[in-house]
């Protein structure tokens, strides 16, 4: 049989305890506790067959229980998104690499890339440390385990060793909150807060943040976790709930942020809530929120934060179908620096078809993120940023497609949505545009852009409240680049 071993692929697993059990007005006790973990290769690797092909997701075996755990590429490198476990010792005793064949709702046809050989079985001696793998979680502390896994081919598969089996009328309330913030250009937060935490800066960081408490209208308090930065303990929020009034919530939630060169306090989301209501926490007593997707389990999951500018100068500088994912070339302008966008040429698309807009005229355009689509104008509130983006991050399910296929979909999503027929230099709607309309409305509702992912940023001039004063174009781009 013949036996062929490809380069080790280097990961490692980053541990955290994520919740905490408590009653009410009580800290969190230490049952229940949860650890969250992502993957980071840390270096590079030589191609391989095997390695060709991106994993979807890991399949993993802590403790006698399986978990399966979505897997991102940052420059080609994966990562996965994050899990609980209970606080103390975890034995890990099966890492494997998959792929979901393209068909995410169905496993029967799912392929295994690559996987963590046994102690004692064949390949065992070609990695430094082969499973099985003890190792110890503590409360909201990270915790690194170096895991390697090698390419996997199924007529070596034996030689992995695989194995599987108040007073008075007011009551002082409290409420508690830990957050996680997922970044991948670690160099933007060099001289930031985060990186006084005691591991340094990490793919998976705490999240220093702050909550203002706001009752009836009126801010009342502010609490923030920058005197632990963020790590070994939660934060925690005491509010006054009078007795025989109506008390309305609002807890205001801001995350330190880079925004330009400056590192400032961003809102990203308010908890409303009445009296002796309580957010939503997983009845584990601890509101858990995460700023990039890298935890998907969290009470809060927001999208990744994207460093663009709130403005620049947009100019159409020739139609550029030789570009395969995009229907316009742009020369964007008047970006400070330190943003994640620079002055300089981009691809563009047009996100309406029946509004004009003119080659060659600068327009003073308000520049958005869709991964926050509440914050566009109202008439661009919508949920087809889910499914643009979505398909952004699986063109490679269309290998053959051209610009007008990816131009088509999004006009499709127009309202009024375009009639398929020849405009100017788009053709007419082809079969492949409608392939992934279908897939976008079947797989893109309320699809999340992972850490790495591509998404768009929308350009809408400003005064464009509820019709657009000018055709809304739209950029892709990689949260990673």
């Amino acid at each position: 049989m013949k036996k062929t071993i490809y380069l080790a692929w280097p990961i490692i697993m980053l541990l955290f305890i994520l919740s905490c059990q408590k009653t009410d007005n009580t800290e969190p006790s230490d049952e229940n506790q949860g650890v969250s973990f992502a993957l980071n290769t840390g270096t590079s690797f030589k191609t391989s067959d095997c390695f060709n092909k991106q994993a979807d997701y890991v399949k993993i075996v802590i403790s006698s229980t399986e978990y399966k755990v979505d897997v991102f590429y940052i420059d080609n490198k994966p990562y996965t998104n994050t899990i609980k476990l209970d606080e103390g010792g975890h034995t890990l005793t099966e890492f494997m690499l998959m792929d979901d064949n393209n068909t995410p709702d169905n496993t029967d046809d799912d392929v295994l890339i690559a996987a963590t050989p046994h102690e004692g079985s064949e390949f065992a001696s070609y990695i430094e440390q082969p499973l099985d793998i003890s190792f110890t979680v503590e409360a909201f502390k990270k915790t690194e385990l170096g895991i390697t896994v090698l390419c996997y081919q199924e007529s070596e598969y034996s030689s992995f060793g695989f194995v599987y089996f108040g007073i008075g009328l007011a009551v002082v309330r409290e409420q508690f909150f830990f957050g996680d913030f997922c970044v991948c250009r670690l160099e933007d937060y060099e001289g930031s807060l985060y990186a006084n935490q005691s591991s340094g800066l990490q793919l998976d960081m705490p999240a220093i943040a702050k909550i203002e408490v706001w009752n009836n209208g009126v801010k009342t308090d502010e609490f923030n976790n920058e005197p632990w930065f963020g790590e070994g303990q939660a934060l925690k929020v005491r509010y006054l709930d009078v007795m025989n009034h109506a008390d309305n919530f609002e807890f205001k939630l801001f995350i330190l942020v880079r925004q330009g060169t400056e590192f400032n306090y961003v809102h990203f989301h308010s908890w409303t809530f009445s009296d002796d209501e309580i957010i939503e926490n997983g009845d584990d007593g601890l509101v858990e929120f995460v700023l990039g997707n890298c935890m998907p389990n969290a009470d809060l999951v927001l999208a990744p934060w994207m460093n663009i500018p709130p403005e620049a100068t947009y100019t159409i500088t020739g139609w550029d179908p030789a570009t395969s994912n995009s229907y316009v070339e742009v020369t964007l302008s008047d970006i400070p620096e330190g943003y994640e966008i620079v002055n300089g040429v981009y691809p563009s698309s047009c996100a309406d078809h029946s509004t004009g807009i003119f080659i060659g005229l600068p327009y003073e355009m308000d520049v958005y993120s869709s991964l926050y689509p509440d914050q566009l104008p109202a008439f661009a509130q919508s949920d087809k940023w889910e499914k643009i983006n979505w398909l952004y991050n699986h063109l490679d399910w269309y290998p053959n497609h051209e610009w007008y296929d990816i131009q088509g979909f999004i006009w499709l999503y127009d309202n009024p949505a375009w009639d398929g027929l020849s405009n100017g230099t788009m053709p007419a709607l082809t079969e492949l545009t409608q392939q992934m309309k279908k897939d976008a409305d079947t797989y893109g509702i309320d699809y999340k852009v992972p850490l790495g992912g591509s998404y768009v940023i929308v350009f809408i001039p400003p005064g464009s409240e509820n019709v657009p004063l000018i055709q809304t174009m739209i950029s892709q781009l990689k949260s990673c680049d």
